[in-house]
């Protein structure tokens, strides 16, 4: 058993956001793929078609889902690392990680579909969980 309780949590976390970020990667290249929209010479070359000066739009959805967990997950993790650090709970990091983990997972397949305001709201509950990690963390150094 580890001294720090919550950190296998973390790990099963960090697993399940990386597996959604390439599961993302996938369905933006054959979404690349299908629509035949390629903005790189080489790309174009490589599947005989010809440069576009735009992505398809589904791909630019994709892209802008991968850019928004790239401005949120990396918070969530160094919070969820910290509160591990700060000896939290395994209990209580299944329910934060847990959480935040099914809430982007949730939001990438809003996002995809342009749903709102169940974007924000997703969005919103990520943030919260963060800033949740973040209290908690806290309570546990003071």
């Amino acid at each position: 058993m580890t001294a720090y309780p919550a950190l296998p949590v973390l790990v099963l976390a960090l697993a399940a956001l990386l597996f959604k970020s390439t599961l993302l990667s996938a369905v933006q290249v054959v979404s690349r793929a299908r629509a035949r929209t390629f903005l790189v010479a080489e790309d174009a070359r490589l599947m005989r078609t010809t440069v576009t000066d735009r992505e398809a739009p589904f791909v630019v959805r994709c892209g802008n889902v991968w850019r928004n967990d790239l401005e949120n997950i990396p918070f969530f993790l160094i919070a969820a690392l910290t509160f591990a650090l700060m000896g939290g709970t395994a209990e209580a990091a299944a329910w934060w990680f847990g959480g935040f983990v099914v809430v982007r997972y949730l939001h990438t397949a809003i996002y995809l579909r342009g749903l709102q305001p169940a974007r924000t709201i997703a969005y919103l509950t990520g943030l919260a969980l963060t800033w949740g990690l973040v209290v908690s963390s806290l309570t546990l150094a003071f």
